[in-house]
């Protein structure tokens, strides 16, 4: 239902980007991964096929050895006279094999990174809809794939026939050239042709993977309805998350009525900043803020200390100090010991006491 509520106009946020990932949702082209496997597949060959050449002639010259032959090969030798050869066969072609697994490993890392979904193999029977299937066909994605389809058939026939006419001196030539010759330079031109196919369908595959990027950017959209559903859901209900600040607050002013009457002095900004500051000699190393708080909560504390009967003092610089530099629960800073201890040495006078000796 929420797919309907309005256009999407929104960029698709981070959650909704990493649950279609892990749905296997995600930009890519086939044709592009396609062309890079060739592209690399051939380069690969290029430069591993004298190496694999050399060892698939050594493996020949062994296995058509004439003194086997000569003399023939009993059945428990079959075993020692193929087996060297078929390793030797794995030897020369395992790095080409690896070399083109490893360069289809990097086209699809390059698409989509490191990824591992099996969400996209699970059976949809919604794909099995008529509809849908001809919708894809004959919709924009289907022309567009007809389209490049049959640009990258004009492509591979344009390129084959340029270069078909360009090297047929070359072709005529063939006949007066030996056989290993012959045979290295028509290796030669198939190799130059794959090239040049592979690099036109790399461009044709980065084309199609901008145009999958694009699509996929789109369909990843949402509406503003959808936007504000998942917010809820991340962040909570507007309501709630209020209802939970309520009962913060709360708990934070059964803090203080419980905190602020052990304080023996309040020292105030004197409006915006209410800083609690109890001292004990027996207990404390030095004295310690027991509440803070500005504004209302500034306000609460000065109410709760004067139904309490603490003391009130008006210092605006050592309370805004406090205040930035200070927490609640720990020992003020060293550098406001003087500071706090006039104050104290001015309440306990007040209270007719005498000012503990570790204080000052």
């Amino acid at each position: 239902m929420s797919d309907d509520l309005g256009e999407r106009t929104e960029d698709a946020t981070p959650k909704r980007r990493r649950e279609a990932r892990e749905e296997g949702n995600i930009a890519r082209s086939t044709d592009a991964a396609g062309a890079m496997l060739l592209l690399g597949s051939v380069l690969v060959l290029a430069s591993c096929i004298h190496p694999f050449l050399s060892s698939l002639a050594a493996m020949l010259e062994n296995s058509l050895n004439g003194d086997q032959l000569a003399s023939g090969i009993r059945p428990d030798e079959v075993a020692e006279i193929v087996l060297p050869t078929v390793l030797q066969g794995v030897n020369a072609a395992t790095p080409i094999v690896l070399g083109a697994t490893a360069v289809a490993i990097l086209a699809q890392l390059l698409q989509v990174g490191f990824l591992v979904s099996g969400k996209a193999l699970e059976p949809k029977f919604s794909r099995l809809n008529p509809m849908q299937g001809l919708g894809r066909i004959f919709g924009m994605q289907g022309v567009i794939k007809t389209a490049m389809d049959v640009l990258k058939v004009i492509l591979v026939v344009w390129i084959a026939w340029s270069l078909g006419t360009g090297i047929l001196p070359q072709i005529a030539a063939l006949p007066e050239l030996g056989v290993l010759r012959g045979f290295e330079e028509i290796g030669s031109m198939g190799m130059n042709l794959a090239i040049q196919v592979g690099a036109a369908l790399l461009a044709l595959g980065v084309a199609d993977y901008a145009v999958q990027w694009f699509k996929h950017e789109r369909d990843m959209r949402m509406t503003k309805q959808q936007v504000k559903e998942e917010f809820k859901e991340s962040d909570g209900d507007p309501q709630v998350k209020k209802r939970r600040m309520q009962i913060a607050r709360q708990i934070a002013m059964q803090r203080l009525h419980t905190a602020v009457p052990k304080a023996d002095v309040i020292v105030t900004n004197p409006e915006h900043i209410s800083v609690a500051i109890q001292y004990d000699p027996e207990s404390m190393a030095a004295p310690r803020i027991v509440a803070m708080g500005a504004d209302h909560i500034a306000m609460r504390i000065r109410q709760i200390a004067t139904r309490s009967g603490i003391p009130i003092v008006e210092r605006k610089p050592l309370a805004r100090a406090l205040f930035a530099n200070a927490k609640v629960g720990q020992e003020i800073p060293a550098d406001h010991y003087k500071a706090v201890a006039e104050i104290l040495a001015y309440v306990y006078r007040l209270k007719g006491k005498t000012m503990p000796v570790a204080a000052a």
